[in-house]
Parts: C-alpha cells; structure tokens; sequence
C-alpha cells in the first residue's frame, strides 16, 4: 500500500514538474487559422441544429468554409511548403470575416 501511495505522489510530481512545459506551445497563425474554420463548421451545426439556419443555409455556409479550406491548400502547394505567407493567411482571414457575418450567433 505504502508503494502505490509512494509511486502514484512520484508519478504526480514528475508529470507536474516535467510535463508542464511540453504542453505550453504557441499558436502559430495557420494554427488559429485551422481553429477559425473548425470553430466555424462547429457554429454552422450548432446554429441548424437550433433552427437558426435552415438545411440549404448551413450547407452554403458549409460550402463556404470548405472553399476557404481549399484555398488554403492551394496556397500550400503554390508555396511548396507546409507554411502560408503573411499575406495568404490575412487573405484567409479576411475570407473567414466576411463569412461570419453571415453565421448567427449562439
């Protein structure tokens, strides 16, 4: 009893200790990038399922986000690298502005 009381403090400690900094990690622009366009989707739903929006209305604003997805990966493969421009994610961003405007809010 006192080993698994010993081990399971020793486990606490360590992870509290050592754990703390691997989880602390900053956004970079294409991360909030890839949260707006699923916190996106995840309005769109939330919004049909409470009849704010109609079924064509979410699948328009639905279509929307995934151009915007799309857009993105183009612009990806343009670059030939796995990060956007400044630019390119201010242009997304400006994309993802003008749509929600058109998304009710909770």
């Amino acid at each position: 009893m006192k080993r698994l009381i010993f081990a399971s403090v020793f486990f606490l400690v360590h992870s509290l200790v050592f754990g703390a900094g691997v989880l602390t990690r900053t956004k970079t622009p294409m991360d909030k990038l890839s949260i707006r366009l699923r916190q996106q989707n995840i309005q769109i739903q939330r919004n049909e399922k409470a009849s704010k929006l109609t079924k064509d209305q979410a699948k328009s604003l639905n279509a929307q986000v995934e151009a915007i997805r799309k857009q993105e990966i183009a612009d990806l493969k343009q670059n030939g690298t796995k990060t956007l421009t400044d630019a390119q994610v201010a242009q997304l961003n400006g994309l993802l502005n003008n749509l929600s405007k058109s998304i009710p809010l909770k």
